[in-house]
């Protein structure tokens, strides 16, 4: 168990680094009763392994939370349902998001051209935003490095 909550950990840090400001995340802890305790990522939640316990700080409230590890069946990510599903093409709100496999652009409008570029500057992949002004770009075959999305006047930059 406690392998398993080191290893997510180490996820939360990474993801930390490859998430964009604008694309409303939260960090989940299951607990084994059933219930789930959401923490924004803008609330710059810092997991800790203290002994047999997970303890949680809220850098922006300097709230701790502390959760023995026989409570907890393990930490998920999620997106806060008011996040990029409340964008309106066009209204100057555009959400970026990367996973594994793809970067999501929202709240563009439709047609923008979005492009997305190696720490080089070599256009890696190419899309162009839907009538609902979202668009996805696979990045499946890309290696590990820093890359570069543009859409219209919009930039993000993430590490892969």
């Amino acid at each position: 168990m406690k392998k398993t909550i080191i290893a997510m950990i180490a996820a939360l840090a990474t993801a930390f680094g490859s998430f964009a400001a604008d694309y409303t995340y939260t960090l989940v802890v299951n607990k084994t009763d059933g219930t789930k305790v959401n923490f924004l990522f803008e609330s710059n939640p810092v997991a800790r392994i203290i002994g047999d316990n997970l303890e949680i700080t809220q850098t922006t409230t300097d709230q701790t939370y502390v959760y023995p590890f026989s409570e907890l069946v393990n930490l998920t990510f999620d997106k806060e349902e008011s996040g990029v599903e409340s964008l309106k093409p066009g209204n100057g709100d555009v959400a970026f998001g990367v996973t594994a496999t793809t970067v999501d652009v929202y709240g563009l409008n439709a047609s923008t051209i979005v492009n997305l570029y190696d720490s080089e500057g070599a256009l890696r992949a190419k899309g162009v935003a839907d009538a609902g002004g979202s668009a996805t770009l696979d990045i499946t075959g890309l290696p590990k490095g820093v890359y570069i999305v543009t859409a219209g006047k919009h930039t993000f930059k993430f590490i892969r």
